[in-house]
């Protein structure tokens, strides 16, 4: 008979007697947070930026959840290149399960949210937002977007009582979430296939913009030939065109160095700093679409502080409608935001994002 049992018992038992008893148990200081698994799944960022797509698709097809779920737990991800929005899918999946989701993803057209549970939240009402969830024991997962004229999406995880705030993102031809939650830069950058890309796609739509307003003359190889009524953009066009390695990685900087990394946010950083940034665009955002005053370096400066990355819908000094107007003029801005309130303690939405991180995983895998 073996030995190795009784040890481990009477171990235990001398450690449960000599101990405090209000120390955690060995149960709960293993548990894996939903952080942990989100930060595995983003080295897939890219191949699971399908998952969006394949979410809203099997939404409009199946008439309850049950359908909804087993429609979605066959998908295999097949995405290329991440983007904002494609990220959150994924991320606050990993959080709430797939039956959650549904009714979002059966509702929300992706631009007026109010059928889909968001909630319109202007600059003046964040904190007050915020704050009055602040000391939940529950884990609260918000799905913030700006919308409408601008376009950025992202994920806050706010901790049980009291305990903090991260941020999740990713954007569009920029930044990948793998890199977003790197302790470090190195190797990330990779001028068209990295986790820190230039923005290609947004230099071939400006290539295309140029070569209609002038008859294919104009290109951002040939700035001279930009026709006089544009000649103003022309700064804009010079910095989309010589951005490069330098710039990506100091932009990035700005934000990921306070906010990435997956660092806890404080309470006090979160309100204090955080909050009041996006209160700042929201209010400039929303009172100033379709209007063509002059964009402020103060508005571009804070976006990049944030996100890591220029708006490409805007750039100082240039009028503020002159890109939103001539793509998204049938459209108004808003800054919305859903609640999903997680049940259960920290073992159950452990338990939770363990089984929903799997099917992820899952769906990586070859039918």
């Amino acid at each position: 008979m073996s030995l190795r049992p009784w040890c481990a018992a009477a171990t235990a038992l001398a450690l449960a007697a000599c101990g405090n008893s209000n120390e955690p148990s060995p149960q709960a200081s293993e548990l894996v947070s939903c952080h942990e698994r989100i930060r595995v799944l983003s080295a897939h960022d890219r191949q699971l930026a399908s998952r969006a797509d394949h979410k809203s698709q099997a939404a409009r097809e199946a008439p309850d959840a049950e359908r909804f779920v087993t429609a979605m737990r066959a998908s295999r991800e097949d995405g290329t290149a991440f983007a904002c929005g494609l990220t959150r899918a994924w991320v606050t999946e990993v959080f709430e399960g797939l039956e959650r989701q549904y009714p979002e993803y059966r509702h929300d057209d992706g631009i007026d949210g109010s059928r889909a549970g968001y909630t319109v939240v202007h600059g003046d009402e964040l904190a007050g937002f915020f704050q009055a969830r602040a000391g939940r024991d529950a884990t609260t997962v918000y799905h913030v977007r700006h919308t409408g004229t601008e376009d950025h999406v992202f994920t806050v995880e706010q901790l049980p009582a009291g305990s903090g705030y991260r941020i999740y993102q990713s954007y569009v031809s920029a930044y990948s979430l793998k890199a977003w939650l790197s302790e470090s830069t190195s190797g990330l950058f990779e001028a068209d296939t990295g986790e820190l890309m230039i923005w290609r796609g947004l230099q071939s739509a400006v290539n295309s913009q140029l070569a209609r307003v002038s008859g294919g003359a104009a290109s951002l190889d040939n700035l001279d030939a930009v026709p006089a009524g544009f000649a103003f953009a022309r700064p804009y066009y010079e910095y989309v065109r010589d951005y490069d390695e330098a710039a990506v990685l100091a932009n990035f900087e700005r934000a990921w160095t306070r906010y990435g990394q997956g660092r806890v946010l404080s309470a006090e950083t979160f309100f204090g700093d955080y909050l009041l940034k996006l209160a700042r665009l929201e209010t400039y955002f929303r009172q100033n679409d379709h209007l063509g005053t002059a964009f402020p370096e103060e508005i571009w400066s804070t976006w990049i502080e944030l996100y890591a990355s220029p708006n490409p819908l805007h750039f100082p000094e240039l009028p503020n409608n002159f890109i939103t107007d001539l793509l998204l003029a049938d459209r108004d801005y808003r800054l919305e935001v859903l609640e999903v309130v997680l049940p259960g303690d920290a073992q159950a939405v452990s338990a939770a994002c363990a089984e929903n991180a799997r099917v992820l995983e899952a769906s990586l895998q070859e039918p």
